[in-house]
């Protein structure tokens, strides 16, 4: 899968960590020189950040160059806060509240109810004035904010295209239904053929996907977990118009796929246009008395 190009906030950020790992090294380095004896002439804080910046730029082939400021790490010496940690400070949520927060947002998505930006800036706004009360602008945090917010914690959260899920689908995602499923499946493919093993050629997986014909149903980005290839989305009602299903066996046979439309008639142009060589059923309606 083609990786995104970074986002300058992304991009910032990761400066940043790397600038505060560079700033902590060449603190225990000036402590270090401080702490040898005569008649040792300890390294100044200059030729300290000089020894750091060249031991950075070796690390990474010469491509990437950081300057560090001698006044900067004087004042991480003294008991000076970085930037990132004045600006965290500042920052509404807390670490734990954060926590919480993406806590939130990923069982919401195991749920299939994934947040978009919007709700993401609705919980925090909830969670910022549960804390702060009245100390807290009406407006809530910036329109923004959850752009950067899920950018800032992309190791844990990420954005994608809601893939819509139906409501049954949707009930049935629990652990009891899911363990209970698998431990169903072990013992069918261990002991399902007079009582050993069902072969690979003889295990058969069929899935199934509904869609409109038109193709217009639209998507919104929501907010998941990383590492997923889709993030479902419940949606109310059924999508019944175009079913495709497809079958694969463990051995990597494949049937051709199946297309069941709901009518009263079958074209001819369906075959003509059949690069898959699926096979088309009609399925008509009975009227409900």
């Amino acid at each position: 899968m083609p990786r995104h190009a970074l986002s300058q906030t992304k991009k910032a950020q990761i400066e940043g960590e790397e600038l505060d790992k560079l700033y902590a090294r060449a603190e225990a380095l000036y402590l270090h020189e401080h702490s040898l004896p005569p008649p040792h002439h300890p390294l100044g804080l200059r030729k300290v950040c000089d020894v750091i910046e060249a031991e950075y730029s070796q690390e990474t082939n010469n491509k990437r160059n950081i300057k560090l400021s001698h006044a900067t790490l004087g004042r991480h010496l003294n008991g000076g806060k970085t930037i990132r940690e004045s600006n965290a400070e500042k920052e509404w949520l807390s670490a734990d509240e954060t926590q919480r927060l993406i806590a939130v947002a990923l069982e919401l998505a195991d749920w299939g109810q994934p947040c978009n930006y919007i709700r993401l800036r609705e919980l925090a706004n909830e969670i910022i004035r549960a804390h702060h009360g009245d100390k807290f602008p009406k407006s809530g945090v910036g329109k923004e904010w959850a752009y950067r917010f899920v950018e800032r914690h992309s190791a844990q959260l990420h954005r994608y295209k809601a893939r819509a899920l139906d409501d049954v689908r949707a009930r049935a995602v629990n652990k009891p239904a899911h363990d209970a499923w698998c431990d169903l499946v072990e013992e069918v493919q261990l002991r399902g053929d007079d009582g050993g093993p069902i072969a690979p050629e003889c295990t058969w997986g069929m899935d199934e996907v509904g869609f409109q014909p038109n193709g217009n149903e639209g998507y919104e980005y929501v907010i998941g977990g990383p590492g997923k290839k889709l993030q479902y989305q419940q949606q109310k009602g059924g999508r019944e118009n175009i079913t495709v299903c497809v079958t694969i066996s463990a051995a990597g046979a494949t049937l051709r796929p199946l297309v069941l439309y709901s009518g009263k008639a079958f074209l001819e142009s369906w075959l003509q246009e059949n690069p898959s060589k699926a096979s088309y059923v009609i399925i008509q309606l009975l009227p409900q008395n």
